[in-house]
């Protein structure tokens, strides 16, 4: 294999640059790098990509403004991952004792483990136990206190030029430049908010400071006494487990087996991702404490394909504007939602009811494939449903049923609960009918569009065999009762995951991963006489992973990972991938990150790719899909300049051995590299 100047660079911070720190100390910390990892790398990459930014984002915010244990409210110690109701309820109980004197007390509190600890530590710290100021509402200093300005933008780009760039506008190529632009100004205390956020996409045009493509804006009071959020502009809303209103990301099947099926509800939230269609836009609040009451209005313009006259398909989710018929149908359509939510917490739970009416400006006309016949089609839609969180004994109990305007019903229960002294168990079952239209949801389930037409039970188990050894798996079985895309009958599947997790010292840990999923998918063959005849059968994926970790020092960590994927489409024979790496992570100096990694991937075709979670800019979700023959590299550093200035910096190479074009269409570039490079600046007052 030919290798590359940015290949030499990583090998040298690994054989060179290790060694230097041997002997420095040791620390362990969970990082939210490490969260989103577990959360993120079992995804397909488009899936990871639709809510990655925002929950990224919502990771990043609460790990810089952590919340503080020994004054935070129910629904603050809720926002935490790790923390379902039953850990939050014994916290409460614990402080009442006593307030907590340093962070890892809280391993002292029952239903907290190491793992719960470990998932959660990033996003706590340690404060006063001081009243809040509710009746300072007319003194500045209330107002001021906490006060933070972010401003920080951000430039990425392809290093190859694209066949759009090259064809000219009229004949559908990209109006704007290479480079994708994001920028934000927010101004934060403990109980304002102010943002703007603007971004363009690769290929879009951008006039001045004030042409961006996308720009987003929010003005919010936080934590005002009753009134818990009010907002004006941007925001996202996350009720219940997501079956009626769910737009600000969450976690899905992963690693984390056993806490990552039921939902924390987020309430509003100000919105200041890129993220350009998962948002609403108008105003929001909600008031109240043992009895919260939320209302919400919003109008926002929307994209969408005409079939003709003022009918639309569905709105679409790219974002992109980068051709004149892209551009033509930006905004073309009106999309109006109002609704609310009551919650009341009780002694045994918290138990709600959410409801919606949206309506668009024009007539949306459902696709005409199999797949779409259940599908919304009208101008107007409604959903309402009810929730609950509670707590019977040591079980953690959720669940949401959902009703929308044309009488689908979606369904989803489940618990959580240790058992005998080690183990954890998650149980849930999930119902979500072929009918049942709720779009602006997002509920636990294989796949990650809106929660319908899919049937599911989920069994997550987590054992800690010994104080080194930990034991975790998932077994998901799923049916679709229509068909979904590409099928013409019902179809079903399963998935399973397997993990050994190895601490084999506060330095070096290892795990072994295996997952099996089969599905079942249509193909076409031909009988004894020529004709074609539509068979159906089992699509299998196996993917079996070995992940070394040791960390030589708090300066150094090194990772290597080899896996290995087998495929075998409906029909066909089974085709093989592996992806191999080496990784390396520096802190040469103080405030000086550095990142480097070398990935040698081959598969017989895209259908074995592999996926590899990648260190980026901040706030920027990377999960790289590899396919057929070649190799990456990438370099990342995050340089704290000053105490007032941070500097990321990324550049990524992809080699190709077996192609001569990448990619297709106004996305194709001649020859076999794939190239790439970020910079992001932030500063902080």
């Amino acid at each position: 294999m030919k290798f590359y100047p940015i290949h030499i660079l990583v090998l040298f911070l690994c054989g060179v640059m290790a060694p230097v720190f041997v002997y420095a100390q040791d620390t362990t910390a969970t990082t939210v790098e490490e969260q989103l990892e577990k959360a993120f790398e079992e995804l397909d990459g488009e899936e990871s990509g639709l809510t990655g930014e925002q929950l990224t984002q919502f990771l990043e915010d609460l790990a810089a403004n952590p919340v503080n244990i020994n004054s935070a409210m129910l629904d603050d110690l809720l926002q935490v991952p790790g923390i379902n109701l039953k850990v939050a309820r014994a916290i409460l109980d614990y402080r009442v004792q006593k307030p907590f004197e340093i962070k890892s007390e809280l391993l002292d509190v029952q239903g907290i483990g190491e793992a719960t600890y470990q998932r959660m530590a990033s996003y706590i710290t340690i404060g006063s136990t001081k009243a809040r100021f509710r009746d300072l509402y007319m003194r500045p200093e209330y107002w001021l206190s906490g006060q933070k300005v972010d401003v920080f933008s951000r430039y990425q780009q392809d290093l190859k030029t694209k066949s759009g760039y090259v064809i000219p506008d009229s004949l559908g190529g990209y109006l704007g430049n290479l480079g994708k632009y994001y920028h934000r100004f927010r101004v934060t205390t403990n109980h304002v908010s102010l943002n703007l956020t603007q971004e363009k996409d690769p290929g879009e045009t951008i006039n001045g400071i004030s042409g961006f493509d996308y720009s987003s804006a929010h003005l919010a009071l936080t934590d005002n006494g009753k009134l818990n959020e009010l907002v004006v502009g941007d925001y996202s809303l996350s009720f219940g487990q997501g079956l009626v209103l769910w737009t600000g990301g969450s976690f899905g099947k992963g690693r984390e087996v056993t806490g990552a099926v039921s939902k924390n509800e987020r309430g509003i939230k100000p919105y200041s991702s890129a993220q350009e269609t998962n948002f609403f836009r108008g105003v929001a609040a909600s008031y109240g404490e043992k009895i919260e009451v939320t209302g919400f209005y919003s109008s926002r313009p929307r994209t969408a394909s005409v079939i003709s006259g003022d009918s639309t398909r569905f709105p679409t989710s790219s974002g992109l504007h980068r051709t004149e018929n892209e551009l033509f149908r930006k905004n073309n359509i009106e999309q109006t939602v109002m609704g609310g939510r009551l919650r009341v917490d009780t002694g045994i739970g918290l138990f709600g009811i959410s409801g919606y009416q949206n309506e668009f400006s024009s007539y949306i006309a459902k696709g005409t494939s199999l797949s779409n016949k259940y599908d919304f089609e009208g101008k107007t839609n409604s959903v309402f449903g009810m929730d609950y969180r509670g707590l019977i004994g040591n079980a953690f109990l959720f669940g949401e049923l959902a009703r929308s305007k044309n009488g689908g019903l979606g369904g989803v229960a489940g618990m959580e609960t240790p058992i005998l002294n080690n183990t954890d168990l998650t149980l849930s079952y999930r119902n979500y009918g072929r009918n049942f239209q709720s779009f602006l949801a997002s509920g636990f389930g294989e796949r990650s569009s809106a929660p319908q037409n899919e049937e599911g039970f989920y069994v997550g188990v987590r054992h800690q065999l010994f104080r080194e050894i930990t034991l975790s798996g998932y077994f998901d079985q799923y049916r679709f009762a229509s068909p979904r895309f590409g099928a013409t009958q019902g179809t079903g599947g399963f998935d399973m995951l397997g993990l050994i997790e190895f601490m084999l010292s506060s330095k070096v840990n290892f795990y072994v991963l295996l997952r099996n999923e089969v599905q079942e998918e249509e193909y076409v063959l031909k009988n004894e006489l020529g004709q074609e005849v539509l068979r159906i059968a089992e699509e299998k994926r196996n993917s079996l992973r070995f992940n070394f970790e040791f960390r030589v020092s708090p300066s150094v960590r090194l990772r290597t990972r080899t896996e290995f994927v087998r495929n075998k489409e409906a029909g066909k024979g089974w085709e093989d991938g592996y992806l191999i790496y080496q990784d390396i992570r520096v802190e040469p100096v103080k405030g000086l990150r550095v990142d480097g990694r070398i990935s040698l991937f081959d598969t017989d075709s895209f259908d074995t790719r592999v996926y590899q979670f990648e260190s980026d800019l901040l706030y920027v979700l990377s999960n790289t899909v590899l396919y057929d023959r070649g190799q990456r590299a990438y370099v990342a550093l995050k340089y704290d300049a000053a105490n007032f200035l941070d500097i990321w910096l990324k550049y990524g190479i992809t080699v190709f051995e077996d192609r001569q074009a990448v990619g297709s269409g106004l996305e194709e570039v001649q020859g076999n590299i794939r190239n790439s490079i970020g910079v992001q600046a932030r500063l902080q007052f």
